[in-house]
């Protein structure tokens, strides 16, 4: 079993920011925030999202990134976060960065950088590996990846921390943290290897086998036999042999051998049996992801590619359990992972049949807009001033039928309420199948709505012609004024955005997309 040995250095921090790097259970990482943060705001932040981290269920790559991304949205991180985090899970570390977060990767002489942006790994360590937590602002202190190798080269994290103290780098170092941890065997295993290794400890398998031993000697006493005077008759001297001590050891030896044979080939069956055994439960278990993973591809090739990350994971770690055993299924197993990764990652079209027809409640229906909540898919008619919503298990529908919607550019569904946004009118939610209540007034600055999303509650509302993506957070009396999504400083264009979707992250589809 791996242990880790951190050592964190802090910067001084940013005017209107925070960073500090943390270590909290098995989790270790680096926390920023360049703007809109203070000090007191950092800090609580911080051990929110520690608690949340250590309180986790993590089973898997999968989890460990789904509970990250659920944390940034449950603590409502700004857009600018940067987040490096790695999870030690065994002798596996998994690692996930955001925003500005880096990580850098040290395994003997060889030194890259791991992970950038808005990214998940996974992989098996060994002794003495070294991973860096970090953000961009390690290359404006120290340089790119050759100048960072050879500042850290083989030297240990307390080194590397000496030689950061020992460097005076002013005002450079403001908003800088990093953590350098270093894994290796606990003191128990080393203590345990130590003994296993002993000089004058002869290993089990150099000794001589009783099966060695038995053959060689009944085939000297034979020989011996054979040697006798000839004139004795060879019934006779066999039979004086017989009723000797030496025969009766002969014969001990060899049954002694025979049992022994037994009791080996037993275990060597019954171990064979277990390896078997524990190949079909992985192979089962990889079965099933690379069917999720088959099933996701469509409509989210990132979790699709989780899952292929965790088969692989599976199948890693089981070449491991086995010892090269059973070599044959272990290829045919990743032969199979690997085709299932090929035919995912080609991918690009899906035939589709027809699930339902609008038109058998009304022919003039005409769907222009949808959004999805579990079983229930809510379609926008504006010609007909309705939204219809369909459970899809049941194929049963409902119409909501007001003459708002005539003006609706964009349908919501949350917790079975029904919402549509509007750019001249405002924000509306039905109170009942015909009525609705305007839940955000109309509002100048929005100028030309293309999308809307809810999420926990919450209202996205995407603007192209704003530029913006507003978010309207829910409160016991409705919800707030509208919040930009992106920080003070950012801009980017979305004249030519057609639509939006969240899951851990805001995600924009455009006309050239």
């Amino acid at each position: 079993m791996l242990a880790a040995r951190p050592e964190g250095y802090k910067g001084k921090q940013l005017e209107n920011g925070f960073t500090e790097f943390f270590i909290t259970g098995n989790f270790y990482g680096v926390l920023s925030f360049e703007d809109g943060v203070s000090q007191e705001e950092g800090k609580k932040l911080l051990e929110s999202f520690k608690e949340g981290l250590v309180s986790a269920d993590i089973q898997n790559l999968s989890s460990f990134e789904h509970e990250v991304s659920d944390l940034i949205l449950k603590l409502n991180f700004p857009a600018h976060v940067g987040i490096a985090v790695g999870m030690l899970y065994h002798d596996a570390l998994y690692v996930k960065t955001v925003g500005n977060g880096q990580i850098y990767f040290r395994r003997g002489n060889t030194f890259d950088l791991l992970l950038s942006g808005d990214k998940t790994a996974s992989g098996y360590l060994n002794q003495f590996d070294l991973a860096v937590f970090t953000t961009t602002k390690i290359q404006d202190l120290i340089g790119k990846t050759e100048d960072l190798h050879v500042f850290i080269e083989m030297a240990k994290p307390v080194d590397i921390l000496q030689k950061l103290n020992d460097q005076e780098y002013g005002e450079e170092e403001q908003g800088f943290s990093a953590l350098f941890v270093e894994f290796g065997e606990t003191v128990q295993n080393q203590i345990s290897t130590q003994v296993q290794t002993t000089p004058g400890v002869q290993p089990l398998s150099s000794l001589q086998s009783p099966d060695e031993q038995a053959p060689a000697v009944a085939l000297e006493n034979i020989q011996s036999i054979q040697k006798t005077s000839e004139t004795q008759s060879m019934i006779s001297k066999l039979f004086d042999f017989f009723r000797t001590k030496q025969f009766t050891i002969v014969a001990a030896v060899i049954i002694l051998a025979l049992l022994t044979w037994s009791v080996v080939f037993g275990y060597k069956r019954r171990e064979a049996e277990k390896v078997q055994k524990r190949i079909e439960t992985v192979s089962l278990e990889i079965d099933k992801k690379l069917s999720e993973a088959k099933e996701e591809a469509f409509l989210n090739m990132d979790q699709s590619l989780i899952l292929i990350a965790d088969a692989k994971t599976l199948v890693t770690q089981l070449k491991k359990e086995v010892g090269g055993k059973n070599e044959g299924e272990i290829v045919k197993i990743e032969s199979k992972i690997q085709d299932a990764e090929n035919k995912i990652v080609k991918k690009e079209s899906k035939d589709f049949e027809e699930f339902y027809d609008l038109t058998l409640e009304n022919k003039d229906a005409q769907g222009m807009e949808i959004a999805k909540e579990g079983e229930l898919v809510a379609i926008l008619d504006v010609k007909q001033n309705t939204i219809y919503v369909l459970d899809v298990t049941s194929k049963s529908l409902t119409k909501y039928v007001n003459k708002d919607v005539a003006s609706a550019v964009a349908v919501g569904i949350y917790s079975s309420d029904v919402f549509f946004a509007t750019s001249d009118n405002g924000l509306y939610k039905f109170t009942s199948q015909s009525k609705v209540n305007t839940i955000v007034q109309k509002d100048s600055d929005v100028k030309n709505i293309v999308d809307m999303e809810l999420y926990n509650g919450n209202i996205y509302v995407l603007d192209e012609g704003a530029d913006e993506i507003y978010k309207y957070l829910v409160t016991e009396g409705g919800y707030s004024d509208k919040k930009s999504y992106f920080g003070d400083g950012q801009t980017i264009r979305l004249d030519d955005a057609t639509g939006m979707t969240i899951d851990s992250a805001i995600y924009v589809s455009s006309k050239g997309a």
